[in-house]
């Protein structure tokens, strides 16, 4: 047939880059973040706490540290003394198992512009994103569960006694997070901060940032001594620009554990295998990997009545901690009002 038409091409291939492929983007994490970045100073013995060799030992874990305890100075000195002994307290981990499963066919990746590695990738990356979702939201919500439920000392801002929070109304916008600080230097929290934020706060601090010496208004000031922190998973109502955790450095710990098995490697158990994986966002220190070995009927999603097959499951438990003081609680949250 004349001009080519046996050979026209129907179909132009090619792939996009992952670079390009939004579809796979990751959240900021702020919360979860949050949790591990300072998770060493916290667990003191943090590197053997998270390596226990079964999950019974897991689920007894325990956090033990002292209380402060309060007496009136007497104005004498006595002669018998009966001083008090002081008081320690202990904290059970809640430990929580994200386990996410995919397959890879063997004879879907022969027959696919996506090969094997390409699919096995992305299926990862998959697993990992639907964990991070989930540990992103339990991060959130012990912060939630955890913030401070007393009008200690907020004389810059409003306490909101029903929702637990205190508000800087947007005429104070310039001076949000130096508010915050001062009022968290009030309640005697004079080290650095950790503040995670909603994802709308961005805006304020990147504008913030740039007014710098050479401007009329430095407000740069501000940003010394915190860590900044973005979780999207905040909830954020709609009569606020934003909404803040604060919280005083070295008071938030994230634990993950896999088991023993996969820490040490058995990769020939039967028809299954078990390993381990650097964490693909670097939070965790590690993450289990089971697989399962099977034949089967892949027809039905472009493989053939006899498919090698791996069946896989991306796992680990994760526990958050916040150690509990006498007075009131360690996290303080705040808002910023549209009013």
């Amino acid at each position: 047939m004349a001009n080519y038409a046996n050979t026209v091409l129907l179909n132009a291939l090619t792939d996009l880059s992952p670079e390009a492929n939004k579809d796979f983007r990751a959240p900021a994490y702020g919360a979860t973040r949050a949790f591990n970045d300072f998770k060493r100073n916290v667990i003191t013995n943090y590197d053997m706490f998270a390596k226990q060799p079964t999950e019974v030992d897991l689920r007894t874990q325990q956090v033990d540290y002292l209380r402060r305890e309060v007496q009136s100075p007497g104005s004498s000195r006595a002669a018998s003394l009966t001083g008090n002994m002081g008081t320690s307290t202990r904290d059970t981990i809640t430990w929580v198992t994200y386990a996410v499963e995919f397959t890879l066919s063997d004879d879907n990746a022969r027959n696919n512009t996506q090969g094997a590695a390409k699919q096995l990738a992305a299926q990862i990356k998959n697993a990992r994103l639907d964990i991070g979702a989930a540990v992103e939201t339990a991060a959130v919500a012990k912060l939630e569960a955890f913030k401070n439920t007393v009008d200690v000392s907020s004389p810059l801002s409003t306490w909101n006694s029903t929702d637990y929070l205190n508000s800087v109304a947007i005429a104070n916008i310039d001076r949000y997070f130096n508010i915050m600080e001062a009022e968290m230097g009030m309640r005697d929290y004079n080290e650095g901060l950790q503040i995670i934020n909603y994802g709308t706060m961005n805006e304020l601090i990147r504008w913030q940032e740039n007014q710098g010496l050479a401007n009329s208004n430095n407000l740069t000031f501000q940003y010394g001594n915190k860590s900044f922190y973005t979780s999207n998973t905040i909830t954020n109502s709609s009569d606020h620009r934003g909404t803040s955790y604060c919280v005083p450095v070295n008071s938030l710990g994230l634990i993950d554990w896999i088991p023993a098995k996969n820490r040490e490697g058995l990769p020939n158990h039967g028809i299954h295998g078990f390993t381990s994986m650097p964490d693909p966002f670097g939070i965790f220190d590690t993450m289990a990997l089971a697989i399962e070995y099977k034949v089967q009927d892949s027809s039905s999603i472009g493989g053939n009545t006899q498919d090698a097959v791996w069946l896989y499951e991306l796992s680990v438990d994760v526990g958050f901690f916040i150690p509990t003081i006498t007075t009131q609680k360690l996290v303080n949250k705040y808002v910023l009002t549209l009013a």
